[in-house]
């Protein structure tokens, strides 16, 4: 049994807290914001003060990886969730994989509760403001504990990390006599815009697909269903976009999506709950504790959006936090081996379950970005391929449940054309299509203009 330390109580640091405490460790969880409300799933929505989660009202999907972890791990978060109100969704995957449509504060609260409701778990209302080290015995600093604002000194046996994107982990180690973490970088350049709504009486959602992805030439719309008969329609446009300003007044962004042909059946008899929410200055950003291998300290990990944050269009946040807060957790049984060691392999843990999403969300976004800004077109072999998937599992049962399966997570891309029946009829269907190109909807850039401006 080990003593862990892990700060921020996010779906990453939460579900970490949840996995560590049934593998028999002790953790002491420490978050800053206070627990959620009372009132059920809508109150905990709109009334719960989460400053430490910007993004937290916008649409969420949770797909079939992190529902699968979940589903091991501690069914009766996703038991809960469905009392609550969220919609279990079966997937096209061949197997028992579900999604689940839930907002995120709702998905949230419900695993706080299971966390909290577990004795091994102890959570603190405070902050951390700087590591405690104990020397360099590997030649870098070892870290046994945390100083917080209000409660003072707090040790333990591994200090993690799942206070997201926005973790001091550079500042820390720097204060420390270590090295900042390796970061890659890629600004998104895309800013979003998302507005709640609620289904009319008798009203279903058209999809249980999430998200459900609408492209334009100058802009992306996405459905998010959720629980309770709400549901988010946002837009990304470039963030240099000179109107999209103009998309936060209510009016005029209900007057562009009803411009969107297959959005209209979402806006029929919905209500717009509240005013459309901005988010913008997003990055696709991963930082990494190891240099070639070698780590640049022990006794402290990274977790989650700390350690990699994806642009939110295709919704994996939520599922890749689960699965590395698992990841993590499955190496916890091992902190009694020397601490540089251990440190080697939860990166190379950490590089496994997380790499290959990243580069691929950065390669998409940059295509996307590119297209967005001056209609250049991405004629790369992983951008026809998935083009080619979208098109064909409309058709082709094979496809569709192997692109299924790459859409919630369950399988990499590199599996899917390691698949020699499927890579066979998608690069059959790539050559008969040379100039393949996925359809674009909605009002051309002038209509778009006089909509927004007029």
């Amino acid at each position: 049994m080990a003593d862990i330390v892990v700060l921020g109580a996010g779906v990453a640091g939460l579900g970490l807290a949840v996995f560590a405490a049934r593998r028999g460790h002790r953790v002491t969880l420490v978050e800053r914001d206070g627990p959620p409300p009372g009132g059920g799933p809508h109150a905990e929505v709109s009334d719960w003060d989460r400053r430490g989660v910007p993004h937290a009202r916008q649409g969420h999907a949770l797909l079939g990886l992190g529902i699968g972890v979940l589903r091991e791990e501690c069914p009766e978060v996703t038991a809960e969730l469905t009392g609550e109100g969220a919609v279990p969704v079966t997937l096209e995957t061949g197997g028992d994989d579900l999604g689940l449509l839930s907002r995120r504060l709702v998905f949230e609260a419900a695993l706080r509760r299971r966390a909290v409701a577990d004795p091994a778990v102890t959570l603190l209302g405070d902050r951390a403001t700087g590591l405690l080290s104990s020397g360099t015995p590997h030649g870098v600093p070892h870290v046994h504990g945390v100083r917080l604002a209000e409660g003072g000194d707090l040790t333990g046996d591994v200090v993690l990390d799942a206070t997201g994107r926005r973790s001091a982990v550079a500042a820390w180690l720097t204060a420390i006599g270590g090295d900042p973490p390796e970061e890659t970088v890629q600004s998104c350049g895309f800013s979003y815009i998302a507005q709640e709504f609620a289904l009319g009486p008798g009203g279903r959602f058209p999809s249980l697909r999430a998200p459900v992805v609408h492209e334009l030439d100058f802009a992306t719309v996405l459905a998010f269903p959720g629980d309770n008969g709400r549901f988010h329609l946002s837009t990304t446009v470039s963030s240099h976009d000179p109107v999209r300003t103009r998309l936060l007044e209510r009016t005029v962004y209900l007057r562009f999506l009803d411009s969107v042909a297959p959005v209209r059946e979402w806006l029929d008899g919905a209500s717009p709950v509240g005013d459309p929410m901005p988010m913008a200055g997003l990055e696709n950003r991963r930082r990494s504790l190891a240099v070639d291998g070698a780590p640049l300290v022990t006794g402290y990990a990274l977790v989650g959006d700390a350690c990699v944050q994806t642009n939110p269009t295709f919704g994996r946040g939520v599922s890749l936090a689960l699965a590395h807060a698992r990841a993590v957790a499955d190496q916890l049984d091992r902190l009694d081996r020397d601490p540089y060691d251990w440190a080697k392999e939860t990166h190379r843990v950490t590089d496994a379950c997380l790499g290959q999403w990243f580069e691929q969300q950065v390669a998409t976004d940059a295509a996307r970005l590119a297209e967005l800004a001056g209609g250049v077109h991405d004629d790369s072999l992983t951008a026809r391929v998935l083009t080619a998937l979208a098109v064909l599992r409309e058709e082709d049962e094979l496809v569709r449940v192997a692109a299924e399966r790459v859409y919630h997570m369950l399988l990499t891309p590199a599996e899917l054309m390691g698949d020699r029946k499927v890579a066979r009829r998608v690069l059959a269907f790539l050559r008969e299509h040379p100039g393949l190109r996925r359809d674009h909807v909605g009002p051309n850039r002038q209509d778009f203009e006089r909509l927004v401006t007029g």
